[in-house]
């Protein structure tokens, strides 16, 4: 992250020609993720579980790109991520009372002290949507409201950079059939519809700013797969380990034989075949 550094006694007039960072050929926001505690921000995340109840715990960035100006001013936006179930968690990290916030925002990028609120019921039914606390019914205008002050009154707290990580929170996903193997997509997006508003300051020294809004891409999404492994068993059948042979089981089979998931692997050959609907047949006929 490239921080422009500007002295206190540098005269108003020569702040224009103090920025280093140039904008660069694209104006859009790229959300991105990685698996907490590494250091690589990717745009997928391909991630295979150790066994059924490990947790994948995941940080969601958003990065904000400008073609123009200097900064960004203010951004309200709103963030959603499909295929949320109740089983999930989120950990917003939002601190309206701090200048500097641990979820790697600089430069007082929550000037205007809004904090956010989560929602995953009603109109939010199979997503997570992050956005104002007083926004319950998804009003475009009542997402993420981020704002940082102005160049002359952050001097070296101001951000300029382009593509820089402005805002993250924490999500915890875990198997929604313990026991059993499963897999899921999620996508984590910043829909251009509801983007309310994207502005940089149109100089260094002007606190005025400059709508980027209406040359807004569409944003960058991110991407996060997992896959739960089946149980360990002694029953070859008993594919959620709860002792039993049951219709849970075969039901849990055929989903997996259907989709050619490795855990339809019966008898280990790296292939699902149909000599594995047999095993699994006779498997499932002897019982535990």
């Amino acid at each position: 992250m490239q921080i422009n550094k500007v002295t206190g006694f540098i005269a108003l007039g020569l702040c224009a020609t103090a920025a280093s960072a140039q904008p660069g050929d694209k104006t859009q926001i790229d959300i991105r993720v990685r698996v907490k505690g590494t250091s690589e921000w990717v745009d997928v995340i391909n991630y295979s579980a150790a066994t059924p109840e490990v947790a994948l715990d995941v940080e969601v960035g958003v990065s904000f790109y400008r073609n123009a100006g200097y900064g960004l001013e203010a951004s309200t936006f709103t963030l959603m991520t499909s295929n949320w179930l109740a089983t999930d968690v989120v950990t917003l990290l939002d601190r309206p009372d701090s200048s500097r916030h641990p979820d790697g925002r600089r430069g007082t990028f929550n000037f205007s002290g809004q904090a956010q609120a989560a929602y995953t019921t009603g109109v939010d039914a199979g997503r997570l949507r992050v956005a104002a606390p007083n926004n319950p019914n998804d009003i475009r205008a009542g997402g993420v409201h981020i704002h940082q002050n102005t160049p002359t009154a952050l001097l070296d707290a101001f951000d300029e950079s382009d593509g820089f990580l402005g805002y993250r929170f924490d999500i915890t996903l875990v198997n929604p059939t313990p026991g059993i193997a499963s897999s899921r997509t999620l996508t984590c997006d910043a829909p251009r519809g509801h983007v309310n508003s994207y502005r940089a300051y149109s100089c260094f020294s002007c606190a005025g700013p400059m709508d980027l809004l209406p040359g807004l891409l569409p944003t960058d999404i991110a991407t996060i797969n997992v896959h739960w492994p089946k149980c360990a068993s002694a029953c070859t059948a008993d594919l959620n380990c709860d002792g039993f042979v049951t219709g849970a089981d075969f039901d849990a089979f055929i989903a997996g034989f259907v989709d050619g998931s490795i855990d339809a692997d019966i008898d280990g050959n790296g292939f699902v075949t149909g000599d594995d609907f047999d095993a699994f047949a006779a498997a499932f006929v002897a019982g535990c």
